[in-house]
């Protein structure tokens, strides 16, 4: 749901986080971040030994240092940055710039987690990641997903933009990013190393299917996301793709299918493939648009409440026959929508299992400007389902065509006709 900023916390209620006089005040963070996890995090936060243990190698980490010093695990918060600013001192000579050992403290506060959707965004990365979420951004120009065996699968590279202008395609996987290596880093860290400013060069190690890795430098470019493309066919089906769950999505969704249902088809294709998900609100208005009534989904916290969302009733197209498109990069929001399609028989769900991301995100932007990213709940569809680690499996499997194949066709697509036009109802 959206949220509005956390406050940044006076104190925390826990020993370990009680405030010293001789911390740096840009350790207020920290405070800051760890009120935000005692208010609303899902999961059960880890005990102070194990906090005491994060603290000290996420800032060891950030100075790219290690320590053989034993540091008290029962001290407060206060006591292990004062040790670990005297170590790196001692060890250094001077400090490294104290953000970034803030961020390292926070970082290695949530590495305890074991929670890969509660995170940091530095200020940078927060507004690359807001500028995403508006609908334009500054990158490469590509929809991605992680890659099988570590590294950034290419979904698919936007047409006429730097990535594809610089030879990348679908199914390509970016093994490093500036000779970083980021086949063992998360998806979202690795993300906030390709994007950058506009007119910035990005050196990527890419390998394509059965080929040799490769050196590409692409010039980062303003990038319009293509949200929504689609088309009615000479055989009566309406096709539409939705890029990702963001704030333009919903409007542009609605005229689509305002323009193609105008002129009477017989059948819809809603295309999820490779749609990473977005705003939760956005999911549940667009679900809305196919589901008529009922939940969409129920939304489970910590402390056992639960919110149900419920279809707006506004929508469009609640009845023409309809098959949804997913595969394994469809996630989050694209797994709300078509869990809702599936539970409701409203439609089919053609492809492969799908990501299986369960979780909901609340954002909390920190005094700073960056943005920590924490899960408030587990979602479930509306018969109950939690899909979170197992993903939705389709109704009917169609697995893609392979890279190395030759075929050129959308086989995914041509079923999901295929199934409409054998379905369709007589006429009176």
């Amino acid at each position: 749901p959206d949220t509005t900023p956390a406050a940044p916390a006076a104190a925390s209620t826990l020993p370990f986080l009680d405030q010293g006089s001789d911390v740096p005040p840009e350790f207020d963070l920290l405070w800051e971040a760890w009120d935000a996890l005692e208010k609303d995090y899902y999961g059960d936060l880890p005990d102070t030994p194990e906090m005491v243990g994060g603290l000290v190698t996420g800032m060891l980490r950030a100075a790219e240092r290690e320590t053989d010093s034993e540091l008290d695990r029962e001290a407060t918060a206060d006591e292990v940055i004062t040790a670990v600013v005297d170590i790196l001192e001692q060890d250094l000579g001077t400090l490294p710039a104290t953000d970034r050992l803030t961020y390292g403290a926070i970082n290695g506060v949530m590495f305890r987690l074991d929670d890969d959707y509660t995170f940091l965004r530095d200020p940078e990365q927060a507004r690359f990641f807001n500028e995403g979420l508006s609908g334009s951004f500054e990158g490469i120009g590509a929809r991605v997903a992680e890659a099988e065996g570590g590294g950034v699968r290419i979904v698919e590279p936007f047409e006429g933009q730097p990535a594809w202008n610089a030879g990348i395609r679908r199914d390509d996987v970016i093994l490093a990013v500036d000779d970083e290596d980021v086949t063992g880093m998360s998806l979202s860290d690795a993300i906030d190393l390709i994007r950058g400013p506009k007119g910035t060069d990005v050196l990527l190690l890419v390998k394509s299917p059965e080929q040799e890795a490769r050196d590409v430098t692409v010039t980062r470019d303003t990038i319009s996301i293509p949200v929504v493309e689609y088309e009615l066919r000479d055989d009566g089906i309406a096709y539409l793709r939705l890029g990702e769950f963001s704030s333009p999505a919903e409007v542009q969704v609605h005229a689509a299918l305002k323009e193609m249902l105008a002129q009477n088809p017989t059948g819809l294709v809603l295309d999820l493939r490779g749609n990473p998900g977005g705003l939760l609100r956005s999911a549940v208005d667009i679900s809305s648009e196919f589901v008529p009534e009922g939940p969409i989904l129920i939304e489970r916290f910590k402390d056992g409440e639960e919110q149900v969302y419920e279809a707006t009733g506004k929508g469009s197209a609640f009845d023409i026959p309809l098959v949804v498109l997913v595969n394994e990069g469809s996630a989050s929001a694209s797994e709300i929508l078509a869990g809702a399609v599936q539970d409701t028989g409203r439609g089919i769900l053609l492809g492969t299992t799908t990501f299986g991301k369960g979780s909901v995100q609340v954002p909390h932007q920190l005094s700073d400007g960056s943005l920590l990213s924490v899960t408030t709940a587990r979602w479930f569809t509306p018969n109950d389902r939690l899909i979170h680690g197992e993903g939705l499996a389709p109704d009917i499997e169609v697995k893609e065509a392979a890279a190395d194949s030759g075929e050129t066709e959308d086989v995914q697509l041509l079923e999901a006709v295929k199934y409409l036009l054998e379905h369709q109802q007589p006429s009176p």
